[in-house]
């Protein structure tokens, strides 16, 4: 992956209370949590066995663990286990599949300094990563992924009509890209029915052994990149 020098622009946390603005420029403050200290994480909750398919599934959540619901995406269940992915981090190794299964799989992300939230649950969706340079497109570097065929949910909004993504994906000599999420004026993506071309983009891709894969959030209604969640799904090719 190409090494970025890049400017930091820091500025002072906000309160959680800024959470309700609605205009483009709430990205521009940071590093910041949209995350009220309020919502504890339920106790109450019975343990979930693991979906269908979970182990062909890679989960990967940015920013915040669910705190008032259970993890889920766009595909897979309520009890299949999520990777985390906190602010400033930029690698993890051993991977585990959605049913806990250990893998060998490393994660790289690019630098990262700030972390905001999308009101509504505290999902896998709440939290999203991103650099206040604004003047980066961040980037997940996947190596060792088992050689295969494979779909790939890509969750990446910021808290604002305008901040989507163009979501761009190389894998074994291969670039996916055209794909983005919603960017119509509205605030349709804070919507919890997520649906793809709103709050993800999904592409059907081939992983080659030794060939990483890397999935790019470009900026593209603002200057902010992003990530929320990725999910991957290795398919059974007869």
């Amino acid at each position: 992956m190409t090494s970025v020098v890049i400017a930091f622009c820091l500025l002072p946390l906000m309160a959680p209370e800024v959470l309700s603005q609605q205009s483009a420029s709430v990205a521009t403050q940071g590093p910041r949590r949209g995350i009220t200290s309020e919502v504890k994480p339920d106790t109450k909750k019975q343990k979930t066995k693991p979906s269908k398919h979970a182990d062909r599934i890679l989960n990967i959540n940015f920013g915040m663990a669910p705190v008032d619901s259970r993890p889920r995406g766009a595909i897979g269940g309520p009890g299949d286990q999520w990777t985390l992915v906190d602010v400033r981090e930029t690698t993890k190794s051993g991977l585990p599949m959605a049913d806990g299964t250990p893998t060998d799989v490393v994660l790289q992300l690019s630098e990262n300094d700030g972390e905001w939230g999308i009101p509504g649950t505290f999902d896998v969706y709440h939290a999203y990563l991103y650099h206040n340079c604004r003047c980066v497109d961040l980037s997940v570097k996947l190596t060792y992924l088992p050689a295969g065929i494979y779909e790939a949910y890509v969750f990446a909004h910021g808290d604002a009509p305008d901040q989507n993504a163009l979501i761009e994906i190389e894998s074994a000599g291969t670039t996916y890209t055209g794909q983005k999420t919603l960017n119509d004026g509205s605030h349709r993506y804070r919507s919890r029915d997520y649906e793809q071309g709103n709050q993800y983009v999904k592409y059907t891709i081939e992983v080659k052994d030794g060939s990483p894969v890397v999935i790019t959030s470009k900026r593209d209604g603002s200057s902010l990149s992003m990530f929320n969640a990725i999910q991957l799904k290795r398919l059974r090719v007869k």
